[in-house]
């Protein structure tokens, strides 16, 4: 599994496999499975149909590792007409957003101040819902450097949430001072090839460490004080082990949510929609689909076979 990530990672960096990818018309079928929308209106068109289905969303504008600084303009517009949008229409403004997609390649001063100009965004649209910046989390290197932002920001009062991986041996002290701050935290697996220095390897031994996450994040203190925790995952096994914990320490419905990522397991998001599970979907839209589609096949191969059944269809 680890060499089957680090080749997807390869293929999802290469400029010129992406080219390629971006510029056939047999694997956009593929691409609409996972992505909401080649530019912001289709998102924010995708976003409110499944507004009327009962499910949320989370925008996210494609791109990573970004060190151009036209590029890091062209995102922070992005997700800033994002927000209006999502504002305008009564829909929470929930945003997601990679740090390395605004300016910490060039850095982390550059990503503060486009990190605060977007918060105030989400901020100034916002109606009461779960209107939030959720900040990402990319490979281990910016573990530090992205808590250390949500920290400073959330202190300064702005709207943040941020991303952890229950799999990097750091999560556990990570999270208590979330919990302590009463934070909203996105807990994931951990999809990047990390080594067993900074990260547990197994597949056991990452279910483990995601139950003792979902363990602390729906702890009767972290409740208290007002955590809201956000279980990125479409393992049916986790989800009803935080079904089992939440009921089990008092939690309402309302108080915690399941998101999942637009297109993966879409029976699975309506059957919890439907027996009253909080449901949000990481919706991403934009023209550079192909590094991000193509993570997610290297996060579950069986994805692969989308891509194989789409090149089929559209021959057909």
């Amino acid at each position: 599994m680890l060499l089957w990530q680090k080749m997807m990672i390869g293929l999802a960096r290469s400029e010129s496999m992406t080219r390629r990818m971006q510029d056939s018309r047999f694997m956009s079928r593929f691409a609409r499975r996972f992505v909401g929308g080649r530019d912001r209106d289709e998102g924010l068109e995708r976003a409110r149909a499944l507004h009327g289905s009962g499910l949320s969303a989370s925008l996210f504008y494609l791109g990573e590792y970004v060190a151009d600084p036209d590029e890091i303009r062209a995102t922070r517009e992005a997700l800033s007409g994002a927000a209006r949008g999502l504002g305008r229409d009564g829909l929470d403004v929930h945003l997601s957003v990679d740090p390395t997609q605004l300016g910490s390649m060039i850095s982390w001063e550059t990503c503060h101040e486009n990190v605060v100009a977007l918060a105030g965004d989400v901020a100034d649209n916002g109606r009461g819902g779960r209107d939030v910046l959720m900040l990402d989390m990319e490979d281990s290197s910016v573990t530090g450097p992205t808590l250390d932002l949500y920290h400073s920001l959330r202190g300064q009062g702005l709207p943040m949430a941020v991303t952890v991986q229950a799999y990097l041996h750091r999560t556990p002290e990570d999270l208590a001072r979330l919990v302590e701050n009463g934070a909203m935290v996105r807990l994931v697996k951990g999809a990047f090839a990390e080594s067993g220095k900074v990260a547990v390897t197994g597949r056991r031994d990452r279910d483990e460490a995601y139950r003792k996450a979902v363990v602390t994040l729906l702890s009767p203190e972290a409740r208290e004080r007002g955590v809201y925790p956000v279980f990125g995952t479409h393992d049916h096994r986790m989800v009803a082990f935080a079904e089992h914990v939440a009921a089990a320490n008092g939690w309402r419905r309302d108080q915690w949510e399941v998101e999942m990522l637009l297109g993966v397991r879409p029976a699975y998001q309506r059957e919890l929609a439907d027996r009253g599970v909080s449901v949000r979907l990481y919706l991403p839209f934009g023209r550079d689909w192909w590094p991000y589609s193509i993570r997610r096949v290297g996060e579950n191969p069986k994805n692969l076979g989308f891509v194989f059944r789409s090149m089929v269809e559209k021959a057909e």
